[in-house]
């Protein structure tokens, strides 16, 4: 409840109309009553009309005075919760962008999906009617006092059926909690499961993964459904008993009521309007109690998005240069991953020119594409410095650094937009030129040229339904479009075929004619025989800096002239 009564201090004044408007609207709901018990005393006894027309207007003039106040009050109520929401979303979404890589790929995938839902729930829990159904249950007890004044016996017993249902509601949320985290731990494997199925179709059909699956598949929706039906049985018992303890509330107050009427101690129509005084409070804890429980899943919502706020970020400043010239070193670098006790490499030692070039080779796991990562920022050394005209990475502006690197990742990814905007996102100011000669150069044309949509083409699920060569060409144009002095490419002619790797080449050969300083993670003999520099990574746990041979003549690769590059 902490958070409910955190967002009613950050606006005290709506949060004063609101309980404004709460206490008129209950104040107007005793007209009902009211109504009830003068029809049956006054003119039920005396047939005179002129009482019978006076309540009824009255009455209708209640009815519509409380409408109006419930729609106004919703609509407070409502802004009450409006700017944290916001907030929340907007801090969650700061922490996913800018969170520190090696953190956030450690959260499992189900779990990270599961996010969207905790704001759902949050929102749910602290929308307009369930700030209302909290702020309504301690005015419920006017009703109840309203009781006292016809029959203090039945005010009691009414008291009483609210104070059971408060308990009985308390002891179902204690053993809910308990249900609670291993169903949700339990439901994330089984989403987990699911993912890997969806995701892996041909894994499955064609390494028959079928049988491999089935026995966990069996195992994790056993137990999903056997906790379900426990949390649904807690729900049932809890709703069951708080129906049973209106009706033997209501049994009550007729047998004790009627009891009274028969002694002279209360009118018939003071029994009917103290049952239905007993009802709306009855009812106002019934709907606090299924507030709370919606409350008590935001609770645990929020302790979920905690655990990714507690993430470390990305410092969002830092030092920018006015020109980067494109000098690289890297000096005495250690890392290891969290949980690894063993080293991926250690001391790590280049130094790079302004428009001198590094091959990077290794056996597959070495640590080649974790050192591009380094290199781009994404994750941090345990131990060594890498340098940019020889400022340390660790004090550089991260979004001043990214604009000075042309990054093309070995598995490349997108956001979900089209092809126009997975290119330019990382440079909106672009002109329609500039990104035709990137179209041309990085060898996307003809697909475009296919395709109904053009630029326009969507690209969704990561890029994932786009074909390997289209996608690392669309990957390609995406690098470019930064034109940085630094080039980081990693496999760039991976899964390319003929034609895609000679746009690769051509594209190396402009950068390195540009004066880009290009660090290049590749198997490609073609492409590491025109480098500076070569490290090899596959050398444990100190790599070896190798000393090339250049070209000498402005060329990493050498074209093949039979080969037609796609323009």
């Amino acid at each position: 409840m902490k958070e409910f009564w955190r967002r009613l201090a950050q606006r005290p004044l709506l949060t004063f109309e609101v309980v404004l408007a709460t206490l008129f609207i209950t104040i107007l709901s005793l007209a009902s009553p009211l109504f009830v018990i003068q029809i049956l005393n006054r003119f039920v006894t005396y047939g005179f009309s002129g009482t019978l027309i006076t309540l009824t207007l009255g009455m209708l003039v209640a009815v519509v005075l409380q409408f109006v106040l419930r729609v106004i009050r919703t609509r407070l109520a409502a802004l009450i919760s409006i700017r944290p929401d916001l907030n929340l979303a907007q801090r969650l979404l700061n922490t996913l962008t800018r969170s520190k890589s090696l953190p956030l790929s450690n959260i499992p995938k189900p779990r990270l999906h599961e996010v969207a839902n905790a704001l759902q729930q949050i929102r749910n829990a602290y929308n307009a009617a369930g700030i209302t159904a909290i702020l309504d249950a301690p005015f419920g007890l006017l009703f109840v006092g309203a009781a006292f004044y016809l029959s203090p016996v039945l005010a009691l017993i009414s008291l009483a059926g609210i104070v059971f249902s408060l308990v009985a509601a308390s002891i179902a949320m204690v053993y809910s909690r308990r249900v609670a985290e291993p169903l949700q731990n339990a439901v994330l494997a089984h989403r987990g499961q699911m993912m890997s199925l969806v995701n892996s179709p041909d894994s499955v059909r064609a390494f028959q993964g079928e049988a491999f699956i089935k026995q966990s598949w069996e195992d994790q929706a056993g137990l999903v459904s056997r906790l379900f039906q426990r949390d649904a049985g807690i729900k049932e018992f809890n709703q069951s008993l708080t129906m049973s303890l209106n009706v033997l509330m209501t049994v009550a107050l007729y047998a004790i009521g009627a009891m009274q009427v028969v002694r002279g101690e209360l009118s018939v129509g003071g029994l009917i309007g103290a049952n239905i005084l007993a009802g709306r409070a009855f009812s106002s804890t019934t709907r606090f109690v299924q507030t709370v429980y919606l409350i008590n899943k935001a609770e645990r919502a929020f302790g979920e998005l905690k655990k990714i706020f507690r993430l470390p970020v990305e410092r969002g400043g830092g030092t920018t240069l006015s020109a980067y010239r494109g000098n690289l070193e890297v000096s005495n670098v250690f890392f290891a991953y969290p949980g690894n006790p063993v080293s991926l490499f250690e001391r790590v030692q280049f130094r790079l020119q302004g428009g001198q070039s590094l091959g990077v080779i290794g056996y597959n796991g070495s640590g080649k594409s974790t050192l591009a990562r380094l290199l781009v920022g994404l994750i941090e050394p345990g131990r060594g410095e890498v340098m940019v005209d020889g400022v340390s990475l660790r004090q550089v502006a991260p979004h001043w650094w990214r604009k000075q690197i042309c990054y093309l990742p070995q598995e490349p990814s997108f956001l979900n937009g089209t092809i126009r905007e997975c290119i330019t996102m990382v440079n909106s100011e672009i002109d329609d030129g500039a990104l035709a000669e990137i179209v041309r150069m990085s060898g996307l044309r003809s697909f475009l040229d296919r395709s109904p949509k053009g630029m326009e083409t969507p690209v969704v699920n990561g890029g994932s339904e786009l074909p390997v060569g289209i996608r690392r060409r669309l990957a390609l144009a995406r690098s470019l479009a930064v034109d940085g002095k630094l080039v980081i490419f990693d496999e760039p002619t991976e899964g390319l075929d003929e034609e895609g790797c000679q746009a690769v080449y051509q594209v190396l050969n402009h950068l390195i004619r540009s004066g880009k300083t290009i660090v290049v993670v590749s198997r490609d003999p073609k492409i590491l025989k025109g480098v500076d520099f070569v490290l090899d990574v596959g050398v444990k746990p100190i790599p070896r800096l190798i000393v090339a041979k250049g070209q000498g003549s402005g060329r990493l690769v050498e074209l093949d002239k039979k080969a037609t590059v796609v323009a």
